[in-house]
């Protein structure tokens, strides 16, 4: 029976393809991962209920990570930015551009049919969206990622665990998900045990586990002591104060390198452990249990994960089969410093002096004794535990109408401490400080629906499909949040100081929906779709999130969300049927409307595309453009006020309009050299977002919105035009020069410009495998380019103050006898243009990533038993000018308008592995 895809689903026909190669059959590929992919479906009839087909990662194998978002970059289209490479760091997964300016750019992630971790207290709802507003057009290091005590969800979820991901991005297929589906839809399905086996099977144990070790991929290049020591005596010298560092200081100057104080090689290891099978009465069932252990890169910092799944499922007769999935998890983290990303603990060692003893180009100290280390050792403490259960039952009425039900629970709880205590010693005396922080987050999500599908076909060329469905979610969230502080010296007795604050969020939601598809002679196919939703604060009012912005009138209770496609199979006609290039020509166009979490913005959706394969399966192409239109997108934004006596800053919420456009194309192709098996996908996507409508601030200036612009793209930074260095002959030789860009003879404000964007506008992956009797090659390479990434932390590495240490670009300071260059010289005066940004300061992002490598042998495949060894490797290898850590960071967290900001957050480590897998 035909099925219709929704638009920008152009992958499944790919996969079907795959898979259709029997000398790459899943099977052969994984022989120990089997269920990883699932046939993908021709048709909406079977799917377009509560549902709609997405495109699944599979039939790759998931690699051995730690989360599964690294895999999903894997499709065209989909972008996936950690916030830092700290252990249980949250991850941003874009998809197909952005529709926000400041809210949640996260997809909607679905497991086995149910809607789950999305309503946590994620590190933008913790923090605020304001909480780095210092970061866009200032480089003065604070705050920096927003954090939450709560670690990325998908943790929970080991991969091991998971049979199929799916990415659901078209317009017609997001649609069907109304005010969720604005961010795309990942879909999960975990393991069953058995897949289509129907006698009964004696139990199978498998294993998996595999141990690594990971370190710093890339360091900064700084300054050694000597050349520190040099750059420190120049600036004393333009400050006309005596040299610190002597000969005699200089012939017996040690060294610390400050980066080997903080970083350290580390290991990790994991281990899943699964017991699966089908009884006499028809009961299948998947037990697992998974541990994780992750010490990371930075010292005092550490992950460890406790997991155990069970599902089952129980086929009562020939009409009712009932399912339930439990699974539970405890995680437990060591997070050093104040922040989780260690990024301003990272950045007190990156400035530390490297010369020992430590001295400065001023007679004040700069830098406390012995503060790195100290903040090294403090740190929070956070545990979280999760429940997730979801009892399911399909009741078969007749061979054409099809009843299900389902209710879920999902549980979050986590508590988190921070303590410090520390004395300083200054020529004043001695004082102690102390400080203690508590938080605790407390989650539940209930989820309850039911649908009715009917489908039936008429004299074998028309197809029906009708379905009805309803959701209902009730979400509650109770935070609490606790600190104490004091402070005492020889003069004054203690000092401190305490507060505390709890909230609470409860928001049910109705979501009632209707579908209908119809295919004539497996040719001309079209769908539509319909959905309704309210959230729900108090009885009868309908609001948006906590009660602060209306959604709808009590007359309008619910918004409606419609999709719907046409697919016109012209392979299959005629006068084409003969053509082998054109077997499986397709072609389609879709439109839908979305809303992200409940929110007042609405996105207008439309994709067209096409699918091309040969009659062979050794080559497909699929190619698909779209273009999202967003309404009263969400922004907060803070803003200059003038006063009286100065300036003040107040939160806006402007309303902007977006759109996005872009195009993806996927290239797949089976081939055969002798005996080696080959599989190869090329996934590349452009998209380019712009503001198209912004109104009038009715506070200030609308150029001080933090880079939102009318006709520009998010995500822009705010910086002067450097004109290198004033000459010798100028009274303000060797300072930096900045360029008139306004021309009205004056430098000021007016003359700084919004340039580059941080949101990459070219993605691109590559997937191979290579297969060779027993021996299996798999590699991915993803690409970022067309953006800019601004380091706040590079930025004062770059100017040689004679207060910090430096990197090595500092070396090529102004001097009468080299003039030409964009490095002041080294003083005081340098202070002033660090709090000018300048073009100097945005670096290219552009990269190309070695993603993941492995190399396995099968050392066993006789019966049902199997096992093999393999080796391998993440972030192996990153191409590329960015001088920090990793240019796939994202310090501003979720928020398109913060993206491209890296003040020198957690690395993200390279990592070696090897591991075994057994199936017995």
């Amino acid at each position: 029976m035909l099925r219709l895809l929704p638009t920008g689903i152009f992958l499944l026909t790919a996969s079907s393809t795959v898979q259709a190669q029997k000398s790459i059959s899943i099977d052969n590929q994984y022989p120990l991962l089997d269920n990883i992919s699932l046939s993908a479906p021709d048709s909406l009839l079977t799917t377009l209920h509560c549902t709609a087909p997405g495109i699944p990662i599979t039939p790759f194998t998931l690699p051995a990570l730690t989360t599964l978002q690294p895999a999903l970059s894997r499709v065209a289209g989909v972008q996936v930015t950690p916030y830092s490479g700290a252990p249980g760091a949250w991850s941003t997964v874009r998809i197909r551009g952005v529709a926000n300016a400041t809210g949640s750019s996260q997809p909607l992630y679905v497991v086995d049919g149910i809607p789950v971790y999305n309503l946590d207290a994620t590190p933008e709802r913790w923090t605020g969206p304001n909480y780095p507003s210092d970061l866009p057009n200032t480089a003065i290091p604070g705050p920096t990622t927003p954090f939450s005590p709560v670690s990325n969800p998908l943790l929970a979820m080991p991969v091991e665990d998971i049979a199929q991901i799916e990415v659901v991005k078209g317009a017609a297929a997001t649609a069907q998900y109304g005010a969720q589906g604005t961010n795309g839809v990942i879909r999960i399905s975990t393991q069953r045990g058995v897949d289509g086996e129907q006698a009964a099977r004696k139990p199978r144990v498998r294993y998996a586990g595999w141990a690594g070790v990971q370190h710093v991929r890339q360091r900064y290049e700084l300054l050694n002591a000597r050349q520190y020591a040099d750059l420190v005596n120049v600036a004393a010298t333009n400050n006309n104060q005596p040299a610190p560092y002597s000969a005699a200081d200089l012939a017996t100057l040690g060294e610390a390198d400050r980066q080997d104080e903080v970083f350290r090689v580390a290991g990790m290891q994991s281990h899943n452990l699964s017991l699966d099978g089908l009884t006499t009465n028809n009961t299948r069932y998947y037990v697992a249990a998974d541990y994780l252990r992750q010490t990371g890169v930075v010292h005092n910092s550490r992950l460890s994960r406790y997991s155990l799944r069970t599902n089952l499922e129980k086929q009562l007769n020939s009409q009712l089969t009932v399912s339930l999935n439990l699974a539970g998890s405890q995680l437990d983290q060591r997070q050093p410093g104040y922040e989780p990303d260690a990024g301003p603990l990272l950045r007190q060692f990156l400035l530390a002096p490297p010369a020992v003893p430590g001295r400065w180009a001023t007679p004040v100290p700069i830098f406390e004794s012995g503060l790195p280390g100290r903040l090294l050792e403090e740190g929070h403490t956070p545990r979280t535990r999760r429940l997730l259960a979801q009892l399911q039952a399909r009741y078969q009425v007749t061979p054409a109408l099809t009843l299900r039900a389902f209710v879920g629970l999902e549980r979050n709880a986590t508590d988190d401490e921070y303590r410090t205590d520390y004395t300083t010693a200054t020529s004043f005396g001695t004082s102690r400080y102390q400080r203690q922080e508590t938080a605790a987050v407390d989650l539940t999500s209930q989820v309850a629906g039911a649908e009715i599908r009917y489908q039936r076909t008429l004299q074998e060329r028309h197809a029906f499909g009708a379905s009805l469905g309803y959701l209902h979610q009730q979400y509650k969230q109770s935070t609490n949040r606790a600190m104490r502080q004091e402070f005492s010296d020889q003069s004054s007795s203690a000092v401190g100081g305490s507060e505390a604050s709890t909230r609470l969020y409860t928001n049910p939601s109705h979501s009632p929906s209707a579908s209908f598809s119809y295919v004539y002679a497996g040719r001309y196919e079209v769908q539509a779709s319909v959905r309704a939703d309210k959230v729900v604060d108090a009885p009868g009012q309908p609001v948006f999130s906590s009660g602060v912005v209306s959604l709808a009138s009590p007359e309008e209770a619910y918004h409606l969300f419609p999709g719907g496609e046409v697919r016109w199979h012209a392979g299959k006609e005629a006068f084409l049927r003969d053509v082998s290039a054109l077997k499986s020509l397709s072609l389609r166009a879709g439109a839908g409307r979305t809303s992200s979490y409940f929110t007042p913005d609405r996105t207008t959706h439309f994709d067209a595309g096409l699918h091309l394969g040969e009659a062979s399966s050794r080559f497909s192409l699929d190619a698909t453009v779209y273009e999202r239109r967003t309404t009263r997108a969400q922004s907060g934004v803070l803003v200059p006020v003038p006063t009286s006596s100065g300036f003040s800053y107040q939160n806006v919420f402007p309303e902007l309009d977006l759109r996005n456009r872009g195009l993806e194309l996927t290239l797949n192709s089976n081939w055969q050299v002798g005996q080696v098996q080959a599989l190869s996908t090329l996934a590349a996507a452009t998209n380019r977002n712009l503001i198209t409508r912004m109104p009038a601030s009715t506070v200030t200036s609308g150029r001080y919105y933090q880079g939102l612009e009318e006709g520009q793209p998010l995500g822009r930074f705010l910086v002067y035009e450097q004109d290198g260095t004033y000459p010798a002959s100028s009274p303000q030789a060797g300072q930096v020069r900045l360029r008139d860009t306004n021309s009205d003879g004056r430098l000021n404000a007016d003359d700084a410009r919004y340039q580059g964007s941080g949101l990459p506008r070219y993605t691109l992956n590559l997937y191979q495998q290579v297969r060779l009797k027993r021996w299996q090659l798999e590699a991915q390479f993803d690409g970022l380019f067309g953006y800019q990434l601004l380091n706040s932390t590079l930025v004062f590495l770059d100017a040689p103050t004679g207060t910090i240490n430096n990197s090595v670009r500092a070396l090529n300071y102004w001097t009468p006898a080299n003039q030409n260059t964009s490095v002041p010289r080294p003083g005081a005066e340098v202070f002033g243009s660090v709090y000018q940004l300048t073009d100097q300061n945005l670096e290219s992002g552009n990269h190309v990533r070695l993603s993941q490598l492995s190399l396995s042998y099968e050392v066993l495949n006789k019966d049902q038993r199997r096992a093999s060894v393999w080796v391998g490797g993440q972030n192996l290898l990153v191409t590329g000018s960015y001088r920090g850590y990793d240019p796939n960071v994202s310090s501003g967290g979720a928020s398109p308008l913060l993206a491209g900001r890296d003040a020198s957050v957690y690395p993200v480590a390279r990592v070696w592995q090897v591991g075994v897998r057994g199936s017995f």
